[in-house]
């Protein structure tokens, strides 16, 4: 059987080897989140590890399913499955391969993020104050974290009177709709 194309992204011209929605993964999830987020999953170039996962807010006119991904299938598979597993419960923990961050900067934020627990959050300047740096930095890193969920960046928030502020880069809108829902399911789980 022949690898189907991947998707690519409308946004960065970027390709997924997969892009499953949300509600795909999370049937529990808010009716406006559903359908109108999407998940792109993008693997290394060997195909041997988990590279990003980028939040899609435009529906894809063909979501592409980890099941008929050829050579890539199995770990592809097994990303969907524990996306599953992790928005049924979220303190399932993951165990893929995860590329390599690309920075010592996003090596001690990825080990601060992991090692933080479900429904646990932390403000921009308490985590700063812990990588030894400054909150805009923090800040900035997190809102560029290639590993979403399973680098859990959901779980920092502001320290004033809107706790939500950023979220991938958006500061209003569906991703900031569902950073709330995450947080919400993390702390009601």
């Amino acid at each position: 059987m022949a690898k189907p194309a991947a998707k690519q992204d409308q946004h960065s011209g970027a390709l997924f080897d997969a892009v499953l929605q949300l509600g795909d993964l999370a049937k529990q999830s808010p009716v406006p989140l559903r359908d109108a987020i999407s998940l792109g999953i993008r693997l290394t170039p060997d195909g041997e590890a988990l590279d990003e996962i980028t939040w899609l807010l435009s529906k894809p006119s063909q979501v592409a399913r980890a099941s008929v991904c050829a050579r890539r299938d199995p770990l592809l598979e097994t990303i969907r499955q524990q996306l599953v597993c992790w928005f049924a419960d979220p303190a399932f923990v993951f165990s893929i391969p995860l590329a390599p961050p690309r920075t010592p900067f996003q090596t001690k934020l990825r080990t601060a993020l992991c090692s933080m627990h479900s429904g646990d959050t932390l403000t921009y300047g308490e985590l700063a104050q812990a990588l030894q740096s400054a909150p805009r930095a923090v800040g900035q890193a997190l809102g560029s974290n290639p590993l979403p969920i399973i680098v859990p960046c959901h779980r920092i928030v502001s320290s004033g009177k809107n706790r939500l502020t950023g979220f991938d880069h958006a500061r209003s809108g569906p991703k900031l709709a569902l950073k709330a829902w995450l947080l919400e399911r993390e702390v009601n789980a």
